[in-house]
């Protein structure tokens, strides 16, 4: 069907990749899907769990580990809570945009390795701190991105390399440049400033930090349960009987 005939919602196509952008009409861009990347398959509806992260932040590097290594495979985690991954740029340390960047050109390539990405930043941060990139130029630093995509994940480096090109004169934009101000747009109308953040069921849960281990994410999740439990049982109570 053509996206034009279905008011009053217009679809700009980016003439760059497959995806298209929802737009109100007259309106700026609109993800067309809600934001985030869940962190594995097969996890529970409920509680969600947001994690605004940074990909070169090293007390974000610790939660995800602490979280992503219980998530799956019999963790302590599993089927216990749906974990999402939120892009969070911190533009002081001057490679955080394109580092972002390089995780959503992948998601764009195959969402499936969207997460084991950013693991491999995470697992290769030396590499690419503000200290080891300092002598590079954006272009240098992509071609280092896109090889350890190819090499872990398994994605095109030609094709990747494409998305995060910059052509034109002036402020250009990569073909990831409107994910990146979508995220950009969400955590700061949400307030988040430092990372890691949390928000569990869309309210900020300042009591989750890096030092967390898997036992105490499963303890808040275990406490939530109970909760969800006795609302459940007390709203069944409150029923008028007939």
């Amino acid at each position: 069907q053509n996206p034009d005939s279905i008011p009053p919602i217009a679809w700009q196509y980016c003439s760059t990749c497959a995806t298209s952008a929802a737009m109100t009409s007259g309106g700026p861009p609109l993800p067309p899907v809600p934001l985030g990347h869940p962190m594995a398959g097969g996890m529970a509806e409920e509680p969600v769990v947001e994690l605004f992260l940074d990909l070169t932040c090293p007390f974000s590097r610790k939660m995800f580990y602490a979280v992503h290594d219980d998530i799956s495979d019999g963790g302590k985690l599993e089927g216990k809570a749906k974990f999402i991954l939120q892009n969070v740029i911190q533009p002081w340390h001057a490679q955080s945009t394109v580092l972002h960047e390089a995780a959503l050109a992948v998601k764009r390539l195959d969402a499936s390795q969207c997460i084991p990405f950013c693991k491999a930043l995470y697992d290769n941060y030396d590499s690419f701190t503000s200290s080891a990139v300092r002598e590079e130029t954006r272009g240098q630093t992509v071609e280092r991105l896109v090889a350890l995509a190819e090499k872990e994940c398994g994605v095109s480096s030609a094709e990747m390399r494409k998305l995060l090109e910059t052509k034109g004169d002036g402020n250009a934009s990569s073909a990831v440049t409107q994910e990146i101000k979508w995220y950009v747009k969400q955590h700061r109308a949400r307030g988040v400033h430092v990372t890691p953040t949390v928000f569990v069921n869309g309210i900020e849960a300042p009591q989750c930090g890096s030092a967390w281990t898997a036992e105490d994410w499963a303890a808040m999740i275990t406490q939530l349960a109970e909760a969800r439990q006795w609302e459940s049982t007390a709203g069944a109570l409150r029923k008028p009987k007939k």
